[in-house]
């Protein structure tokens, strides 16, 4: 396994302390991170967000970080693991999915060993973030991952910065390296070396409106971060009578709790076929009165979220970022409902994961391209994905 200690490159970049953007607010130690700094957003505008108590914060780490389990969505925290401040290596920086936090995703997901660890034990100077909101806007989330980088640039001297996300966190990254604005999006100042993505719906993904049965076992609210997810059902039958659901839709007025799903959302109708076996199918995808519900449909999904994956589809990668991508095909993860209707990893298309020709348009470089048997969160976890994350930084 190749040792990442190895000189950074140095281009001419711009400035990175970014303090004007955001302020530490708050420093604590946890039990598996040597140091944990809360980051507040100074930016005018930035979103307020709202979220369901189950995407509460429950790790007390994070809790203590935080300073409470609902902190507001401008507040992200910057987790720093033991011997960040040794080597000379381009710093790691891990961005995380939805529903999972830090820990739970890079230090032991699934009771496993995570990343983290495992790039530490090979010479990375490791960090991390955790989202207040981990159902929350991808460009606020970008402009999050763009504190992180000057916090980590100025705590450690480096020139740039090397991000290895999941999932949802891809997008955010990949809105960041592409130059997409917003009122409240910083500037990108050049200073990702390479940006790995893993499990990323490169092209959209429709599962929330495609199965129609993802509703019911969603609804009603559960206590549960794995059940923080949205209803594509405006109104539902339950126990003989009509229940207005749109609180925890996609499409929830003035909630919102789900923006940053309703911005991944893509057609995938032309691709794969609305499998027709599940009830209200049709209206579930297409909007429209079912028999136990109705739904406004994918379409006025993707509007209010802005368009976004067509937007990102047109933003190119900057030229300077050097690329690799992570897929899985194997659609099997445990207490869910997996992905079937097209070749997946349980949640999203292989063809969506793969489909790289938008990141490069511009210049940026391919260093490294896999599809490996494993789904969606083996990615993240197996000793095999690990080893391929490594190579990756490190060829």
């Amino acid at each position: 396994m190749p040792t990442l200690s190895r000189p950074a490159p140095v281009p001419t970049l711009s400035k990175a302390a970014g303090t004007d953007r955001y302020q530490v607010t708050n420093t604590v130690t946890g039990q598996s991170w040597e140091r944990i700094e809360r980051l507040t957003s100074t930016v005018p505008g930035f979103p307020t967000e709202q979220y369901l108590p189950s995407g509460r914060q429950a790790d007390p780490d994070m809790v203590k970080a935080f300073g409470t389990e609902m902190p507001p969505a401008k507040d992200v925290l910057l987790h720093y693991y033991p011997g960040w401040n040794r080597g000379t290596g381009t710093p790691v920086l891990l961005v995380h999915g939805t529903v999972v936090d830090a820990t739970s995703a890079w230090i032991s997901p699934h009771a496993q060993p995570g990343l983290a660890p495992y790039l530490a034990q090979h010479g990375a100077r490791v960090f991390a973030l955790t989202f207040a909101n981990r159902q929350g806007d991808n460009l606020a989330w970008a402009e999050q991952i763009n504190d992180a980088i000057a916090r980590i640039r100025a705590v450690t001297g480096a020139n740039q910065v090397d991000v290895i996300s999941h999932s949802k966190g891809t997008v955010a990254a990949r809105a960041l390296a592409s130059r997409m604005s917003a009122p409240y999006l910083g500037s990108y100042r050049g200073d990702i070396r390479r940006l790995v993505l893993i499990a990323s719906p490169l092209q959209g993904m429709d599962n929330t409106y495609r199965h129609a049965s993802f509703n019911l076992g969603l609804y009603p609210e559960k206590d549960d971060p794995k059940f923080n997810a949205p209803l594509s059902w405006d109104r539902m039958l339950v126990f003989g009578q009509w229940v207005d659901t749109r609180q925890y839709a996609i499409v929830s007025g003035s909630k919102g709790y789900f923006a940053g799903q309703a911005q991944l959302l893509a057609r995938w109708d032309k691709v794969y076929p609305v499998p027709e076996i599940e009830q209200d199918w049709y209206t579930t995808y297409y909007g429209g009165q079912g028999f136990i519900s109705s739904s406004s449909g994918i379409d006025a999904a993707i509007a209010a979220g802005g368009h976004f994956m067509d937007q990102l589809k047109a933003h190119p990668l900057d030229p300077s970022v050097q690329v690799a991508v992570l897929s899985g095909d194997r659609p099997d993860i445990p207490g869910i409902m997996n992905e079937m209707s097209g070749p997946s990893d349980g949640i999203v298309f292989v063809k969506s994961a793969t489909a790289t020709e938008d990141l490069v348009r511009g210049g940026a470089r391919l260093v490294a391209k896999s599809t490996l048997h494993m789904n969606h969160m083996d990615l993240i976890i197996t000793n095999e994905a690990h080893g391929w994350v490594a190579n990756a930084l490190a060829n």
